[in-house]
């Protein structure tokens, strides 16, 4: 890939207008400039594709909501060595890129790579969320947050999101790459930050009770989810959103 950058930003989304402008803020602001973005968008009935056009992106819309499937037609339009996949309500500081090219050239024998995460609104919440991933991180069956996974494009390609799982596709995914062979590596720094925009929609009773359920369903039954949601469902950014700053 002769003079392609190092990484490939994809980023799916759904209605996605106040929260997918920040986030192109945040990468047109990174110190670090060798990257591309692509946005695949679920054909948003807000103003996310024109909102996009103003930065310096490349879009495609596709009609599958889904967000495996969209992070999968990003892999193929992806020219960079790494693919880092994104949702569009993170938040990242301006070295964020910088930084994570940083831990790469650090530790070289890494395939594909998490983060821990900054909760701004809940510093509980966000020891807790990073416990958990450190917590699963000893044992055979890992945890990985869907909000920023890093993987090298090659192994996307070959090894991509199954689209048939209906939740923690991103754990699911990560395992995979695991099973594979690949080097799986938690990032302690750079951290960004997540939204917990889903978690304030629907109460925090509701939530423990859904991670509940798809906890034992994955962790202890050994199940999948391509039957099952645990009640969990995916609506797009309009369902769960609240006006930014």
């Amino acid at each position: 890939m002769k003079n392609s950058p190092f990484f490939s930003i994809v980023i799916p989304t759904l209605n996605e207008e106040e929260y997918l402008p920040h986030l192109l803020i945040d990468l047109s602001l990174q110190t670090y400039k060798d990257f591309e973005i692509i946005h695949i968008d679920g054909k948003s009935e807000d103003k996310t594709v024109e909102f996009a056009s103003k930065f310096n992106v490349v879009t495609k819309i596709v009609r599958v909501r889904n967000v495996s499937y969209q992070r999968n037609v990003g892999t193929k339009l992806a020219k960079g060595k790494w693919i880092i996949f994104m949702d569009a309500d993170n938040r990242l500081d301006s070295s964020f890129l910088k930084n994570i090219k940083l831990q790469i050239s650090k530790y070289k024998t890494i395939d594909i790579f998490n983060t821990l995460v900054k909760i701004d609104e809940n510093r509980i919440m966000e020891t807790m969320a990073n416990l958990w991933l450190l917590f699963n991180d000893k044992f055979e069956k890992k945890a990985a947050y869907g909000a920023m996974i890093g993987v090298k494009t090659h192994l996307a390609l070959k090894f991509p999101f199954d689209e048939k799982q209906k939740l923690m596709e991103d754990s699911i995914f990560v395992q995979n790459l695991i099973n594979k062979g690949c080097v799986f590596k938690i990032f302690k720094n750079p951290r960004y930050l997540l939204s917990i925009r889903r978690i304030n929609s629907d109460g925090i009773l509701k939530t423990i009770k859904n991670n509940s359920k798809s906890i034992n369903h994955y962790y202890i039954k050994g199940k999948d989810f391509k039957n099952s949601n645990c009640e969990y469902k995916m609506n797009g950014g309009t369902k769960i959103s609240k006006k930014l700053d």
